[in-house]
C-alpha cells in the first residue's frame, strides 16, 4: 500500500506530506503582514475616528421615529464616556406650540456600539439645568440622574419598537403655571424629589413608579405613553396639596374654591386625567360625585 492508499488496518488517511505543511506555513507567513496591517487599521479606526460624527449619525436614525435631538457640543470617548452640551428636543414639528425640552449639559456612560448602530440605549447619565415651557406652564430641574437600558428591535418590515426600562430622579425642581380663571396668577410649586421608574414594550411605555415630593404638594403619576411619530398620552396624576399649600394662598380660600368646583375629594386629593399627545396635552379634571337624589323622597322643607 502506497502512503497515498488508506489503510485497511485502521480506516484513516496518512498524516499529509512535509510539502504540504510548508506550502501552507508559507502561505499564512505571506499574509500575516496585511492581516496585521488590516487590524491596525481597524484598531486606528477605532480610536481616531471622529465618533461624534457617528453618534450623530445614530441620532438621525433615532429621530427617524419621530424623536429629533439637536446637539451644540458633543464629546465621546471609544470607553462609552460622553459629555453633551446645549441639548434641545422639540416635542413636535412646530416648536412654539409643542414646547421645547432643554438641557444646559449632560454627562455620563454609555453602550458605545448600541448608540452607534442605532439599536441599544443603555446609558447613566446626570444633567444639569434642565428646563420646559409650552404655553402657561414650566418646569426646571437643576439635577437629574437616568439610567436607561432600551433596545430597539424590529417589529416587521422596517419597522423597530422601543423595549426595556428607564429610571431617573431629579432633585431641586419647581414647577410654574399661570391660572387666568381664578386666582389670576402665576403658581410657583417647588419639588425636592421626583423619582419615575418605567418600563417600555413595543413602543408602551408603562409607568411603574412615579412620585414628586414637596413641601407644598405631593404628587403621585401612573399610567402610560405610546411613542411613535408621536406620543400619546394616558395619564393620571393624584395631587395632595399641604397645609402649607393652603396658607400660602389663605387669601384666595383656595379649599373653599376648590370644594366649590367639586375638585377636592374627600380625602383631600385633586385627580387629573391627562389626555391627548406630548405635544398637545388635554388635561380633565376628575370631579367629585356628588349623592343622587333618592327618588320618593321628600324635598327638604324651605325656612
Amino acid at each position: 500500500m502506497t502512503e497515498n492508499e488508506v489503510s485497511e488496518e485502521t480506516g484513516e488517511l496518512p498524516p499529509p506530506p512535509p510539502e504540504a505543511e510548508r506550502s501552507l506555513a508559507h502561505t499564512l507567513k505571506r499574509i500575516a503582514p496585511y492581516a496585521a496591517g488590516l487590524a491596525a487599521f481597524l484598531f486606528g479606526l477605532l480610536i481616531f475616528a471622529p465618533l461624534e460624527a457617528y453618534a450623530y449619525i445614530a441620532l438621525r436614525q433615532f429621530g427617524s421615529g419621530g424623536t429629533h435631538i439637536d446637539i451644540g457640543e458633543l464629546s465621546l470617548s471609544v470607553f462609552g464616556k460622553f459629555k453633551a452640551q446645549s441639548i434641545k428636543v422639540p416635542l413636535s414639528g412646530d416648536s412654539e406650540k409643542g414646547g421645547v425640552l432643554k438641557i444646559a449639559e449632560a454627562k455620563g456612560r454609555t453602550s458605545l456600539f448600541g448608540i452607534l448602530s442605532g439599536d441599544k440605549y443603555d446609558a447613566k447619565a446626570e444633567a444639569i439645568i434642565l428646563s420646559f415651557s409650552k404655553g402657561d406652564f414650566g418646569l426646571k430641574v437643576d439635577s437629574l440622574e437616568l439610567v436607561s437600558e432600551l433596545t430597539q428591535t424590529k417589529s416587521g418590515g422596517t419597522t423597530k419598537a422601543m423595549n426595556g426600562t428607564v429610571s431617573l430622579q431629579a432633585e431641586a425642581a419647581q414647577v410654574t403655571y399661570r391660572e387666568n380663571k381664578y386666582l389670576k396668577e402665576e403658581i410657583v410649586v417647588p419639588f425636592l424629589k421626583i423619582v419615575i421608574k418605567a418600563r417600555a414594550q413595543q413602543n408602551n411605555i408603562q409607568i411603574e413608579t412615579g412620585e414628586a415630593m414637596g413641601r407644598l404638594l405631593n404628587v403621585q403619576m401612573r399610567g402610560s405613553l405610546s411613542v411613535g411619530n408621536q406620543t400619546d398620552l394616558n395619564l393620571n396624576l393624584t395631587l395632595k396639596p399641604t397645609n402649607e399649600f393652603y396658607e400660602k394662598y389663605q387669601d384666595k380660600d383656595l379649599r373653599t374654591l376648590l370644594k366649590f368646583a367639586n375638585l377636592l375629594h374627600e380625602d383631600g386629593r385633586i385627580e387629573l386625567n391627562i389626555r391627548g399627545t406630548l405635544a398637545q396635552p388635554v388635561v380633565e379634571p376628575v370631579t367629585v360625585k356628588t349623592a343622587a337624589a333618592v327618588p320618593g323622597a321628600p324635598a327638604p322643607h324651605s325656612p
